[in-house]
């Protein structure tokens, strides 16, 4: 039946058609991206579809009633905005600092999430008491949770509007990331600022629902690095720089996030700018504003 109601591989010009596409199993929103070619020339066209169950976290977030963009900067604006930041998340009540704000992603709707979606990055699940069961076994038995939910930090008084993660076979181990839309943009284009970081395991705690906690790796520059790599992949990274504002985190002098897990860092942030078109690598622009130490 699927072969024969399959959406054909050919579709003519000036012709319609309609038919099954496979996907994974999960609901909430599908990504898709089609293309056409017509006289020699591709044309992609991408949109996401809303499905009726409401699976991700990001679902629930009413991005139209987030603060609108203040004022539209240039580049030179941008980099003052950025240094100007404060360095890390926080705690619900702000008194307390989180994980180090290293990533800046610049783009407009899909140009924003369709680069992670290609390179295998998920979206989480709400916290709820579904994710809770499947948490605690996944917990139990070592298994893997590709969309397990994400815990809120909190940035511009708010918790994270968007949070992807790239999970291992085990739900201890995973590179995740967190992303707020910032009150500006620049050139026109929506800029989210957020933090990466790995999990490297669990520990005991009793600041959690469930008893434990994720382990971060104390590299967080790794993990930055590792997301410029993944997006440069794509060939949708056209812009990429180095800014100051998180501040220097040394070995000896090591600060930590809200699960008292050290880090270190050369207070840098990655500024990626995305965008629909496809880039080969050695023609991506390098922003000269700073540079990581060798």
């Amino acid at each position: 039946m699927f072969a024969r109601e399959a959406m054909p591989d050919v579709i003519a010009p000036g012709q319609n058609a309609s038919g099954f596409v496979l996907t994974h199993r999960e609901g909430g929103a599908k990504f898709v991206r089609a293309g056409f070619v017509s006289l020699g020339q591709r044309f992609e066209f991408r949109f996401v579809i809303q499905l009726s169950s409401k699976l991700y976290a990001a679902q629930n977030v009413d991005f139209n009633a987030l603060p609108s963009a203040g004022e539209n900067i240039d580049l030179a604006g941008l980099r003052a905005k950025l240094e100007a930041l404060p360095c890390c998340t926080s705690n619900k009540e702000s008194n307390r600092s989180g994980d180090p704000l290293n990533l800046v992603i610049v783009g407009n709707g899909a140009d924003a999430i369709f680069p992670f979606i290609e390179r295998g990055w998920r979206l989480d699940e709400p916290l709820d008491i579904h994710s809770v069961l499947r948490t605690i076994s996944a917990f139990i038995f070592g298994t893997e949770y590709t969309t397990s939910p994400i815990s809120p930090l909190y940035v511009f008084g708010r918790p994270q509007d968007i949070a992807l993660q790239k999970a291992r076979n085990n739900i201890s181990l995973r590179n995740h990331l967190r992303v707020w839309r910032a009150p500006f943009t620049v050139e026109a284009q929506g800029v989210w600022v957020g933090q990466i970081s790995r999990d490297i395991g669990t520990k005991l705690t009793t600041q959690s629902w469930s008893f434990t906690t994720h382990r971060i790796s104390p590299e967080v520059d790794q993990d930055r690095y590792y997301l410029l790599q993944d997006l440069l992949l794509t060939g949708e990274a056209y812009r990429f720089g180095f800014a100051r504002g998180v501040g220097l985190s040394s070995p000896t002098n090591p600060r930590t996030n809200l699960g008292f897990d050290p880090y270190v860092t050369d207070g840098l942030r990655v500024v990626v700018f995305l965008g629909p078109r496809q880039y080969v690598t050695d023609k991506v622009e390098f922003i000269d504003w700073e540079r990581p130490p060798p």
